[in-house]
């Protein structure tokens, strides 16, 4: 087989009621692009809607692609290529030839996180220097696996490492999910691979909101409440806000209203992109005191959120449209995008919706993905799960 020492993807997916016939058919979309450069890193995504044994589907993928390291898992839906195939049986892959990288394959048990003794646990555990500036992708199973404790520790051991991942998803209850490395079928834990050498990983975090209203200081809080905002009970501060918006604000607000935390403090003013968005799970109008799906702490600066389908068609387009200079400056190879189940087509009314957004602003490039039940990405240079959110990962060349 001819080298080829230029970074090549290739992506696409296939819908089809028989899980094996429609893998031959996704290989032979995904090969010829490959144009005979070893495939070395790959990622398998399938319907949760399938009932079969994966293993001899895996070891097909992987004899016909040669061997490569081969990761995924099962989701609610799938997306590869140009599509995004929801609600039906489907499959999509995505295969790299990534020359000059390391591939540094985890498997990460419940045990694990239980034993997790700080930073050198982690770098002893995958070794894996954080010198060698690795980037990641990580694939949970969430019934299983303590997810934001996991990204907290790795945040703790390669605070520069960016990551991007989904929690499998397509089972409701614990065992229904599967993951895949190589060979072999796990239904609990955590898979992943930490690349490191000439490859660089561009992360683009939609989380589908934006700010109204004013921002405030939290000024006490405890655990994950919120007692008080710029001096005033937190609902108070929240009533205030309300009576300032306009009434098509105020009509977002009542349907789905979240808080963005201020993720750099440096800076004079804040913008979308500068919030690690947060659900707001309820109030106490007797005590003044707000709930949110995370623990906030007294000083931190936050701003009350809205979404809906418009807002988040706009976030994705303004934040890719943010990054095109750097796009422009480091051409990406390919890449993985990780969406939310509330996303697609039931945020959208529309099928493709991200994918081909993502497409559109960047070019035609092999992006493979599936709907998942958490996204992994980082906001303000460090890692988190969130929810209803477009995680993309590009990855391009350093030239190292």
């Amino acid at each position: 087989m001819p080298s080829d020492s230029t970074m090549r993807f290739s992506a696409g997916s296939v819908e089809g009621p028989d899980p094996a016939a429609a893998a031959e058919a996704l290989l032979a979309q995904i090969i010829p692009p490959l144009k005979g450069t070893s495939c070395n890193l790959a990622f398998l995504f399938v319907s949760g809607l399938y009932q079969t044994d994966w293993e001899p589907i895996l070891g097909q993928i992987r004899e016909r692609l040669e061997g490569p390291l081969l990761l995924g898992c099962t989701g609610g839906g799938v997306l590869g290529g140009d599509q995004e195939l929801e609600g039906v049986p489907a499959l999509s892959l995505i295969a790299a030839h990534l020359p000059r990288v390391e591939f540094h394959s985890l498997v990460v048990s419940p045990k694990d996180l239980q034993e997790d003794q700080g930073p050198g646990f982690w770098i002893d555990r995958f070794g894996v220097s954080p010198d060698q500036e690795p980037v990641g992708v990580l694939l949970p199973e969430p019934f299983s696996c303590d997810c934001m404790s996991l990204v907290s520790a790795l945040n703790g051991a390669y605070p520069k490492m960016p990551i991007v991942g989904g929690l499998a998803s397509g089972a409701d209850s614990s065992g229904g999910n599967a993951l895949f490395l190589n060979d072999q079928i796990l239904t609990e834990g955590v898979v992943g691979v930490l690349l490191t050498g000439d490859v660089a990983l561009q992360t683009i975090v939609s989380q589908g909101c934006r700010p109204i209203g004013r921002s405030y200081i939290v000024t006490k809080a405890q655990g994950n409440l919120i007692l008080e905002l710029a001096g005033m009970p937190a609902v108070d501060a929240l009533r205030q806000m309300f009576s300032t918006l306009p009434p098509q604000d105020r009509a977002l607000a009542q349907r789905a209203l979240l808080l963005g935390v201020v993720m750099n403090e440096q800076k004079e003013k804040f913008k979308r992109g500068d919030f690690l968005i947060r659900n707001l799970i309820g109030m106490d109008p007797s005590t003044g005191t707000l709930a949110v799906g995370d623990r906030i702490q007294a000083g931190q600066t936050v701003q009350f959120q809205v979404r809906d389908a418009a807002t988040s068609r706009e976030d994705l387009q303004t934040l890719l449209q943010e990054q095109s200079e750097a796009l422009r400056q480091a051409p990406s190879a390919g890449g993985l995008l990780f969406s939310c189940l509330g996303r697609g087509r039931d945020l959208y009314g529309e099928l493709h919706h991200d994918l081909r957004t993502i497409q559109a602003a960047i070019g035609s490039l092999p992006i493979a993905g599936f709907f998942c039940n958490g996204e992994i990405g980082p906001i303000g240079g460090r890692n988190f799960i969130h929810g209803f959110t477009a995680s993309i990962g590009l990855f391009h060349s350093t030239g190292r």
